[in-house]
């Protein structure tokens, strides 16, 4: 067995965007951007050349941000997490496109039964990207990985569609098998063997490397670094001391040093949340209410389908200037009910909701999770509520979700996201 491993990272281009120009060939060659949720925006131009005034938040989709633009949009301004509003500005001819979130998790799911098909271990980064050990598959040298690289490639194309292309980065390390993958857009493929790796590192800007973001830059930039030959000049005992333990993972990176460890082992979840931007302010309590219980219910329900109960919760709320806070509570014992959670919720939020200044967002976020105990409660109040509650994660499970609903929450319609892992309508 090799004693240096290899690691292909793989990312999807335009992701979102290129899966439905797979989907639908009228949308091919169009600048086209996938938004978060909700029907096609309205044209605010045309609104206000007519000489109407119209508030932005009371338009349909105006509150929504562009979650991938296809590569026609991109290359005319528009960017990923811009307002609708403001992509519609830069280009009055871009097509919005309601994301369909089945879509890109079948083809999430056909990539990554791909590179089991020939990597040795798999670890799913983000739904359209992943790492994979193919040190043994390549035969441990990187004209193999090359040639292992481009069979991929092919059954991309033969399986998921000529639009879904990706970009592959190869190296001796995740940090630089990334860094290669992001070098050249779109379909771009990039192989640093360990001999060029402090090359290939110090040929690309800061902000490149994953774990360097903006604030980091700035500290950087503070201290005179602006490049990686510079902060390679840093002996690692002072970056330890301005940035502690971070200052090893920056004194390796400058070097085009990474962990090479690749783990398919699935790790449990530490929370599970649900928060929702509202098309119109929230101006009353009744309204709060029942847009929390949809939260809650959410929350609840993905929770005990992961067999998980929570025993710490977080409630946040964001005001129409874009102002927000919230608080936390611990249980001593774990909850799984949503109900439950709207009235711990409910409890927390109460000392500081201002529902008169138009209430934007609403959050719920469950963590400290445990796993659920296999017999019913003592009590018999909380043994039906519990027997209730297995019996409707069973009608879910085989129906999805929107099945059944609380009485006080049928007025509420949330639209599904097409970002994260955590779609809507799974069950």
């Amino acid at each position: 067995m090799p004693s240096e491993k290899i690691i292909l990272h793989i990312d999807f281009n335009s992701f979102f965007a290129s899966v439905e120009q797979q989907a639908n060939p009228f949308l091919r060659g169009k600048a086209i951007a996938v938004a978060g949720k909700g029907k096609e925006a309205i044209d605010v131009h045309s609104i206000e050349k007519k000489g109407t005034r119209v508030r932005v938040d009371t338009l349909p989709y105006m509150r929504s941000v562009i979650t991938t633009a296809s590569r026609e949009a991109k290359a005319q301004g528009v960017k990923t997490a811009m307002a609708t509003w403001e992509a519609r500005r830069i280009l009055p001819s871009l097509l919005i496109i309601p994301g369909d979130p089945r879509k890109y998790s079948e083809i999430s799911s056909r990539l990554m039964a791909i590179l089991r098909r020939y990597a040795d271990a798999v670890e799913q980064f983000s739904v359209d990207e992943a790492f994979a050990d193919i040190t043994c598959a390549s035969g441990g040298d990187y004209f193999g990985a090359t040639l292992l690289g481009e069979r991929i490639r092919a059954d991309i194309k033969r399986e998921c569609g000529a639009y879904c292309t990706a970009s592959i980065g190869i190296a001796n390390n995740r940090l630089l098998a990334k860094l290669a993958s992001e070098s050249f857009k779109p379909n771009g493929f990039t192989v640093v063997p360990p001999e060029d790796a402090e090359a290939f590192a110090a040929s690309r800007p800061l902000q490149d490397f994953c774990g360097i973001g903006p604030r980091m830059v700035k500290r950087l930039e503070s201290l005179g670094v602006t490049s990686i030959e510079t902060l390679r000049s840093f002996p690692l005992s002072r970056l330890t001391h301005e940035f502690k333990s971070y200052g090893q993972f920056l004194f390796d990176a400058a070097h085009g040093r990474g962990s090479d460890l690749v783990s398919d082992d699935a790790r449990d979840p530490k929370s599970v949340g649900h928060s929702y931007t509202f098309p119109f302010n929230l101006l009353s309590h009744e309204e709060v209410r029942k847009n929390l219980l949809s939260l809650a219910d959410r929350v609840a329900s993905r929770m005990r389908k992961h067999g998980f109960a929570s025993t710490h919760l977080t409630a946040y709320v964001r005001y129409d200037d874009f102002s927000g806070t919230g608080a936390a509570k611990k249980f001593k014992e774990p909850i799984s009910d949503g109900l439950e959670i709207l009235k711990n919720a409910l409890v927390l939020l109460r000392p500081f909701l201002e529902v008169d200044r138009g209430i934007r967002l609403l959050g719920v976020t469950a963590s400290g999770l445990t796993k659920l105990e296999g017999g019913l409660p003592l009590l018999q109040k909380e043994a039906k509520t519990h027997s209730a509650l297995r019996s409707l994660d069973k009608v879910t499970a085989r129906y999805g979700t929107g099945t059944w609903q609380r009485a006080s929450t049928l007025t509420t319609d949330f639209k599904e996201r097409t970002s994260g892992w955590h779609y809507d309508h799974e069950t």
